[in-house]
């Protein structure tokens, strides 16, 4: 199992939406499922849908850590490995737009402060097929929007504004890891590292884009600021 992105062979399923998943699911698709799960903790990411491995079913999956949570202002909740078949979401009422960095493993060139609503309901379906209602808030409503929107055939570049700050990774990287303490630039490092281990040797791009960003975290100028 492979990630897709913009520059594969055939990147067309990540820009049309999914469908729908019917229940029970089938033996393949959990087997699928549980392939999505483990490649996910390969890359040390906190989602991935269902197009970005290349089907066109409306599922992701998705965890936050509490190392990951460190790197957020705004993550309050540690979420293990979950899975999300048919999801949806809305903004509350008292939602407000918030800008923060996002990145995409299918978006391998164009990275930024993305808008997001603050807090979100979803709705969803676990594997066994019993209905979720939730609210999230800060990074998991984060998470869960861009996960979503990916079910959508929407990318983070397509939510990427004329306001927003955005750019090439080696760019917003710099910025980015300008803004951590000594401990988050630890817990980055760390992340990177397990990822590039993870990343099969065939994919350039993503191999190239990890260990730019793994240099421009260790460069002396990043750690001093």
């Amino acid at each position: 199992m492979d990630v897709v992105t913009l520059h594969s062979p055939n990147p067309d399923v990540l820009l049309n939406p999914t469908i729908e998943v019917s229940f029970p699911l089938s033996q393949q698709t959990l087997q699928f499922i549980s392939e999505m799960q483990a490649l996910l903790l390969k890359l040390k990411g906190v989602g991935l849908a269902a197009p970005q491995v290349g089907s066109p079913q409306n599922i992701f999956v998705y965890s936050i850590s509490a190392e990951q949570n460190r790197l957020r202002k705004d993550a309050n909740r540690v979420v293990p490995m979950t899975v999300l078949v048919n999801a949806s979401y809305s903004p509350t009422i008292d939602a407000k737009l918030v800008y923060d960095w996002e990145a995409c493993f299918s978006v391998t060139d164009h990275t930024g402060k993305v808008p997001r609503y603050s807090k979100i309901r979803y709705q969803a379906a676990t594997p066994e097929g019993t209905p979720i209602i939730g609210i999230a808030e800060g990074f998991e409503a984060r998470v869960l929007q861009h996960e979503i929107d990916h079910l959508q055939g929407i990318l983070i570049i397509h939510r990427l504004t004329k306001d927003c700050l955005q750019g090439h990774p080696d760019d917003m990287l710099l910025l980015r890891y300008q803004e951590f303490d000594p401990a988050q630039k630890l817990i980055a490092k760390e992340l990177l590292i397990e990822r590039i281990k993870n990343t099969a040797a065939d994919q350039h791009t993503e191999l190239a884009m990890l260990n730019k960003a793994l240099k421009i975290l260790t460069d002396p100028v990043t750690r001093k600021t």
